[in-house]
């Protein structure tokens, strides 16, 4: 009987050993299932952000050639206003035409180019772009007249000193000269 409970002994030995490796597969069973399934899981976020990264990278390739396109436009623009301004320059002022008050024609006289301007008129204007603004810069008119003077003074009566206008002889044709000319200075003729 002792050899028969030794024997059970050693047999239950080995089951509990059995049962033991079979729980301990099931267990690393399912650990492996688990890490593999968790390697799967972390490949899957891997491979999402590196088509994360590739978008991102091709967005801001998109964003740099827009960038660059957007930079082009703008030295385009700014060599336009270059050239606009240029030829703003080139023009009388203040819209490019330069006016000839026909009530005093006399074509005995050849004409003389006149500025008028009004401080007074443009500082209330309130913007730079609104039309009574160019009054500070002045406007260009054409008088016939025997001489300059006679000009100044017959675009004066039109224009009062006391109304803020002051008329003084134009600067010459293509001439980006701001200030009036003095008398002296003025071609006769």
């Amino acid at each position: 009987m002792t050899q028969f409970i030794g024997v059970l002994a050693a047999g239950a030995n080995i089951g509990i050993a059995v049962m033991i490796i079979i729980l301990l597969g099931e267990r690393s069973h399912a650990a492996w299932t688990r890490v593999r399934l968790k390697a799967e899981e972390i490949t899957a976020v891997k491979e999402d952000y590196e088509r994360q990264v590739k978008d991102a990278e091709q967005a801001v390739q998109t964003l740099q050639e827009s960038i660059a396109d957007l930079k082009n436009q703008v030295v385009r623009a700014e060599q336009d206003l270059d050239s606009l301004t240029a030829r703003h320059k080139g023009t009388d002022l203040p819209f490019g035409y330069t006016s000839t008050i026909v009530d005093v024609v006399d074509r005995r006289y050849r004409t003389w180019r006149v500025v008028v301007r009004n401080s007074d008129l443009g500082a209330t204007a309130g913007s730079f772009s609104h039309p009574a603004h160019k009054w500070i810069e002045g406007r260009f008119y054409e008088v016939p007249a025997p001489n300059m003077d006679y000009a100044v003074q017959t675009m004066q009566s039109r224009f009062l000193l006391r109304d803020g206008f002051t008329v003084d002889p134009a600067p010459p044709r293509g001439s980006v000269a701001e200030a009036p000319m003095a008398l002296d200075q003025v071609e006769v003729g």
